[in-house]
């Protein structure tokens, strides 16, 4: 059975431009945030844990069992339904689902692990590993004709699902997703910003990326509800190695083009003709810089060209190191803080060594109260 799984973990934390620090983050994780929480397949929590799991998955993959042969991750397929009830072991499952639900289930387990536990959808809430890797924030603008005044709506993503039905590339999908839409007619705007009673108005609203992710997922919406269920369209979308979204930033000008750079390093293919059937696998760029075809327990080792010409479904871009730097920082980061990219100064190693000191007292704390 495929189950998204083996296409999917070597997609995220397969030989990636950024794996060394996923890897790292959900290693420590692991054994700092998640020392008991692997229950479902030998530890002692006594329940399934997509953290402590993916570590001792990273573990094997990186080590000497993983150079000699291909690692299945069979704690994951035997624990679907732990990611999501809907799930069934040996039926088609959709990839992109099943990726929202591992990371999410893993950042889960890094906030409750947390002390103190920071509460859900707070700023301290995102500062997990994954949402330092994966999240990004969004920008929702909405201008009144009428008033001339805007309303700003900020939410967070781990992933950007675009529309392909009229694009023929990435470049071109993403530009119509942050494209401004006229709100008129039977659309109209009902703006409450203006002095005055609320007004029925035109209006124009926007999405742009506020905050750019680490690790950038694009999903290619290829599934569209049909009068048969769900049917496919698959069309080639063309998707570059190098990917530069500063034109989609908020309040973007023709001098920021070049400064949200990615680059690509995994491709997820979905095989067959719609939702319901078919077969997943991917291509990884490894360290070398090389391309690796990985279909089940197979991996061949690929050109770039043949990476480049598939019908993907799931885009995984690494954010170019010099933009990396400039990302946002969060504050009092949570279990799996991502070590920066630069060489620390004096002053900022031993602040390091002071908070992880701290972090390593409230643990052994709240373990001594629990």
């Amino acid at each position: 059975h495929n189950n998204s799984c083996p296409g999917l973990l070597d997609a995220v934390v397969g030989g990636a431009a950024d794996a060394g620090a996923i890897a790292a983050a959900v290693i420590r994780g692991r054994c700092d945030g998640d020392a008991d929480g692997g229950g479902g397949s030998g530890g002692s929590g006594g329940s399934f844990s997509a953290l402590y799991e993916m570590g001792e998955h990273v573990s094997r993959a990186l080590g000497r069992e993983g150079r000699r042969h291909t690692i299945a991750p069979a704690t994951f397929v035997k624990n679907l339904r732990a990611l999501s009830k809907t799930f069934r072991k040996g039926r088609q499952e959709d990839a992109h689902e099943f990726a929202r639900c591992l990371l999410d289930a893993m950042h889960k387990r890094c906030v409750d692990a947390a002390r103190p536990k920071p509460k859900e959808g707070s700023a301290r809430s995102e500062t997990s590993f994954v949402w330092q890797v994966f999240g990004g924030r969004l920008r929702s603008r909405v201008a009144c004709k009428t008033c001339g005044k805007m309303s700003d709506t900020f939410d967070s993503f781990m992933d950007l699902s675009l529309d392909v039905a009229r694009s023929r590339s990435v470049q071109s999908a993403l530009k119509s997703y942050t494209a401004v839409e006229v709100l008129d007619g039977a659309n109209k705007y009902k703006c409450e910003m203006g002095p005055g009673k609320p007004h029925m108005t035109r209006a124009t609203k926007q999405f742009t990326i506020d905050a750019a992710p680490k690790v950038l997922t694009i999903q290619l919406k290829r599934f569209e509800y049909v009068p048969f269920g769900r049917g496919k369209l698959n069309q080639f979308v063309e998707y570059p190695t190098r990917l530069d979204v500063s034109e989609a930033m908020s309040d973007a000008s023709p001098r920021a083009r070049g400064r949200e750079r990615y680059s690509l390093f995994g491709v997820l293919v979905h095989s067959g003709g719609s939702m319901h059937s078919g077969h997943y696998y991917c291509y990884v760029k490894g360290s070398t810089g090389h391309w690796y075809e990985m279909d089940d327990e197979g991996v061949s080792p690929v050109s770039e060209k043949t990476a480049l010409s598939q019908r993907a479904y799931l885009l995984f871009y690494a954010r170019a190191p010099a933009a990396a730097a400039s990302a946002p920082g969060a504050s009092s980061p949570i279990v799996g803080q991502i070590a920066p990219k630069r060489e620390l100064n004096e002053k900022e190693r031993k602040a390091a060594k002071a908070s992880e000191r701290k972090r390593k007292e409230d643990a052994a704390a709240a373990a001594a109260a629990a």
